[in-house]
């Protein structure tokens, strides 16, 4: 068939105009820059492996405008038997953290996803966790219609601050808010660390000690043994003295004074001591013991870095109740004789469980 010039300008005008209306629709469909979510997963066997969690989080968060780099650190540890805790902290874009206890790893990884995805663009993670599968259903509290759940605001610029959890979780507005489950729950330790003692022997002396405790809320009860092997001291102006060693056994009771991410506690604490001196370069060789009762105040800081490992130390003033007098016989002196208030320190690790 023969077309006419006439006949195709038109259909060629039509071509171009149509193009031309497609080039900004396909500017527009370029891909955005790909956002960067930097994981760091500590999990027990049996829970979802990091890529599993960190594609849950890019999936909540899908095409969000908001692209800022992400920083997470989630840490899940067994609590005994089947109950777990989960540990969030978010570095990046704007600090927060949040405890999360349950017995099903899978289903607090899913909620540790929505979490973060939620500090950083409610919308989009409300729109996209409202797209996946239908969970079974939570409890409702009865009365008439539900609203729609509130959705929790933007998280404030350069502050850090608690992440609220997903509003699908949150109580109805007529029930109390129970305490978070980090405050109420009660946490064992078990503590190992080298001790410094002047207090109670003649030279600064280091030792080791170890115990163990719980914690409820702001409160904190621990009780420690320990032992410092060896201290030495003499009669002035003379060579005879007596090598010492100290054992003790300690009662401390804590309340919190500073919470995270450094715990400070106030401790008052009793500690029974058995101080062992035995001659040096003496004529008569001799061994003697001298129970010893001190109380004393001080204060506990804790340092948690990672999951469930924290760094502990201790500083504590000492008064003892009785202070013998240890001196060798046939000689004028006295090789050592307890001080009126002294120190004792420590440094070392604590488990908790």
């Amino acid at each position: 068939m023969h077309v006419s010039r006439a006949a195709w300008a038109p259909s060629a005008l039509q071509a171009l105009i149509v193009a031309a209306g497609l080039l900004p629709a396909r500017a527009r469909a370029a891909p955005a820059e790909p956002r960067t979510i930097e994981l760091r997963w500590e999990a027990p066997d049996g829970c979802p492996p990091a890529d599993e969690v960190r594609s849950e989080i890019g999936r909540l968060l899908g095409t969000s405008a908001q692209r800022q780099a992400i920083a997470v650190e989630i840490a899940v540890a067994r609590r005994g038997g089947s109950r777990l805790r989960l540990d969030l902290r978010v570095r990046a874009p704007v600090p927060g953290e949040r405890a999360i206890h349950g017995d099903d790893c899978a289903a607090m990884a899913r909620a540790a996803a929505l979490i973060v995805a939620m500090s950083i663009d409610p919308d989009a993670a409300a729109r996209n966790a409202a797209a996946q599968p239908a969970q079974p259903a939570q409890p409702q509290a009865s009365g008439g219609d539900g609203a729609a759940a509130p959705r929790p605001p933007p998280p404030a610029q350069g502050r850090a601050q608690r992440i609220p959890p997903p509003a699908a979780s949150r109580p109805p507005p007529t029930a109390s808010r129970p305490p978070p489950p980090d405050e109420r729950g009660v946490e064992g330790a078990l503590w190992v660390s080298a001790q410094v003692e002047q207090a109670l022997v003649p030279a600064i002396g280091v030792g080791v000690a170890a115990g163990g405790g719980i914690r409820a809320g702001w409160l904190r009860a621990d009780g420690a043994a320990g032992v410092v092997p060896s201290s030495s001291g003499r009669i002035a102006g003379l060579t005879a003295g007596a090598d010492f060693r100290l054992w003790f056994l300690e009662v401390d009771a804590c309340a919190r004074a500073l919470g995270r991410p450094l715990g400070v506690y106030v401790c008052a604490l009793g500690r029974q001591h058995w101080l062992l001196a035995r001659g040096r370069e003496v004529d008569e060789a001799f061994t003697r013991t001298a129970p010893i009762f001190a109380a004393g105040l001080g204060t506990v800081l804790e340092w948690r870095v990672a999951a469930p490992l924290k760094v502990e130390g201790a500083l504590h003033a000492l008064v003892p109740l009785q202070r013998p007098r240890f001196v060798v016989e046939n000689l004028e002196g006295t090789v050592y004789r307890p001080p009126a208030a002294g120190l004792s320190a420590r440094l070392g690790l604590a488990l908790a469980f």
